[in-house]
């Protein structure tokens, strides 16, 4: 065949491609106060929203196991005080890469397993504004400072399914998303989060 041949071969095989990855997130978070006695006392919220991933998956030759990479945004919103209208947002942004096992090469149906590691900056905004959810996030975006941003190390792990719709691969994925760190100075602290996403193919 020659190497001109096994070259034609392994990009006519080649499943490296560009992707978009839409998400929702639960989970939760913690942050502290002081009580009158100047007692820290640590209370728990649930935290909610979304994440968007743009990357690459790297699977040159269509194997069972192959990685990606990608730059990551990820939002979510907390009432910390419901009679006093307070509320928290937080940003977290910046890059990460997973290993990918599939067991199931059916272009209909592939299921497989994934872990990776992100590490970014995570950075919270706080207000009193209006319950509105536009309203709210619209000022939590244009009063986010990034000199209160922390470092964060993540790690997750989770399952996909991918398949064919409309002659273009989709896949979705269920999975965990825990930091390996805490965010020292920080007021506020996601413990971690629980996602299920939409992952288009380019």
């Amino acid at each position: 065949m020659g190497v001109w041949g096994l070259l034609v071969v392994c990009l006519d095989a080649a499943k490296s491609r560009t992707f978009l990855l839409s998400q929702f997130q639960v989970g939760q978070m913690h942050f502290y106060t002081q009580n009158a006695n100047g007692e820290f006392v640590k209370h728990y919220r649930t935290i909610e929203g979304a994440s968007i991933l743009f990357g690459y998956e790297y699977n040159p030759l269509d194997r069972w196991f192959y990685t990606r990479y990608y730059g990551f945004l990820d939002y979510g919103f907390v009432m910390l005080d419901k009679n006093s209208n307070i509320e928290t947002n937080m940003f977290t942004y910046g890059a990460g890469g997973d290993l990918v096992v599939e067991y199931n090469k059916n272009p209909l149906n592939v299921w497989g397993l994934f872990y990776g590691m992100m590490i970014g900056g995570n950075t919270w905004t706080t207000s009193r504004f209006s319950r509105n959810f536009l309203i709210e996030n619209y000022r939590s975006f244009t009063s986010l400072r990034f000199r209160h941003t922390f470092f964060r190390v993540f790690a997750q792990v989770g399952v996909r399914f991918q398949t064919v719709i409309l002659y273009h691969d989709v896949s979705v994925e269920f999975g965990f998303k825990v930091p390996l760190n805490g965010e020292i100075g920080s007021k506020f602290v996601r413990d971690y989060s629980i996602f299920l996403s939409h992952t288009w193919y380019f």
